[in-house]
């Protein structure tokens, strides 16, 4: 029982005012008082609903309040997610069209690159082409994982060797962090191979350095090591979720701040973070815990306040670490035998250096900006054109309408699809109509390349 107690003994000394000057309010006014207040208390926030209500007399005359308090604070906190899971669909929604126009972008830079490689001696702008190629390709990367985190798409597992991560990590490190930060890794020739997605294991790497630049605003060491370990019963069972077995361990540490123990077991609750809102979002760790875990792998953290933190990520190793490759070969650029391509594309950039690179390899090329320009063009060169190589998103008549068109012209018509979309429901569509390949762009001249003469040489008209 509280009755009696005075509001001081109740809430802090700001709070109790409130209260008291809600209490007296009441009084005054006769009116029934309700509201919602964060109160520090016991060392933590606390949300209230506070209800206050006024006891009459006989004559009607306000004697007493009657006052009702709630604990609401799960409540606010459930509405302050949902607030941003609206905001995040919101992000999922905006993602596409930026990815589709980002991806168009960045297509032709990366065709281009191949091209102009061609044409200029060994040297100085090699490196540069490199630079290029390298950026570009990052920059697809990371619209495919704001993709994948906004819409939840899902990208391809294969053998994968970490060192190659850590090396590019360095170099990003080297070029963008603080030089008031050293940086140190040890990355042993013999590891094994894990069975992974390079894009979001890069983006955890990258995630965990970012962090480790944070806890150490002064300067201070960074450390990136990976090893090889057999995870016995005994360990496996330390760590929920996790098989034994051979594991390789990317272990991420600093010299920073640290982390209070009293937060270490809320830092990969989605949201919660200890800077302002104008760096962080609480997503970082989450995505980073998500990604992980999609591997099959096991996260641990220990830190220790002014002395620093040890993130360790453990994945599994795959048996193909034995006899697989480090990386995948690249594929060679096949080349026509003068075959009519009809090349349907709205963004002029794209269309010039898709055309340059198929006339370059051996192809004939029709060229329309839309639907619209390329149904009268097939109608007419009918028996020349081998192959449709078309953009979705156009003007006028977009990619499924396209394919309609030329389906009731031609149904045995063999066409690619180009798309800016990682995912999209007009894709659905153009697979349901039947095509050979789906380039998403931005892609490689041998990607290009091999599609078509896979597709030329192809019995079938309909994607697998």
């Amino acid at each position: 029982m509280i009755v009696g107690q005075p509001l001081s003994e109740l809430f802090p000394p700001e709070a109790a005012a409130a209260q008291e000057a809600a209490i007296a309010q009441v009084f005054a006014t006769g009116q029934m008082h309700e509201a919602e207040e964060k109160v520090p208390l016991a060392g933590r926030e606390v949300w209230f609903s506070t209800r206050l209500a006024p006891v009459r007399n006989a004559a009607g005359q306000v004697t007493a309040v009657m006052g009702l308090a709630r604990d609401i604070t799960e409540k606010k906190k459930l509405e302050a997610q949902f607030l941003r899971a609206q905001r995040l669909e919101g992000l999922g929604q905006l993602a596409g069209g930026v990815a589709h126009d980002l991806n168009n972008i960045l297509a032709p830079i990366l065709m281009a690159e191949t091209l102009l490689r061609e044409e200029i001696k060994e040297g100085g702008p090699q490196k540069l082409l490199d630079t290029i190629k390298s950026s570009a390709q990052r920059g697809a990367d990371i619209i495919k994982q704001l993709l994948t985190f906004a819409k939840g798409v899902e990208g391809k597992m294969a053998p994968l060797q970490l060192r190659h991560l850590v090396k590019e990590m360095a170099k990003i490190i080297r070029e963008t962090f603080p030089k008031s930060i050293t940086l140190k890794t040890d990355t042993p020739k013999d590891l094994w191979l894990v069975n992974g997605d390079a894009t979001p294991l890069h983006q955890v790497l990258m995630n965990l350095c970012v962090n480790a630049r944070d806890a150490m605003p002064e300067g201070g060491t960074l450390a990136i090591t990976v090893e090889n370990l057999h995870l016995d019963e005994t360990g496996a069972r330390l760590m929920p979720g996790t098989q034994a077995g051979p594991h390789v361990v990317l272990a991420v540490s600093d010299t920073g701040t640290g982390i209070p123990p009293e937060i270490l077991d809320k830092i990969f609750d989605p949201f919660f973070t200890t800077k302002g809102p104008e760096k962080g979002t609480g997503l970082g760790l989450a995505t980073v815990l998500g990604i992980v875990k999609s591997h099959g792998g096991f996260l641990d953290v220990v830190s220790q306040v002014g002395l620093g933190t040890q993130f360790k990520v453990y994945l599994p190793a795959t048996a193909a670490s034995i006899s697989a490759p480090e990386k995948a070969p690249v594929p060679t650029a096949a080349r026509g035998r003068g075959e009519a391509i009809l090349l349907v594309e709205d963004e002029d950039a794209v269309r010039l250096v898709a055309r340059q690179i198929l006339e370059r390899h051996g192809y004939q090329v029709l060229a329309a900006a839309n639907g619209s320009e390329a149904i009268p063009l097939f109608t007419a060169r009918r028996a020349d054109i081998r192959l449709v190589l078309t953009d979705m998103m156009m003007p006028f008549m977009d990619g499924p309408a396209t394919i309609r068109a030329l389906r009731n012209v031609d149904p045995q018509v063999k066409v690619i699809i180009m798309s800016g979309y990682a995912s999209d429901p007009a894709l659905e569509a153009a697979k349901r109509l039947g095509v050979l390949a789906i380039l998403r762009k931005p892609f490689l001249r041998e990607t290009l390349l091999q599609a078509i003469d896979k597709a030329l040489h192809s019995a079938e008209h309909k994607l697998p």
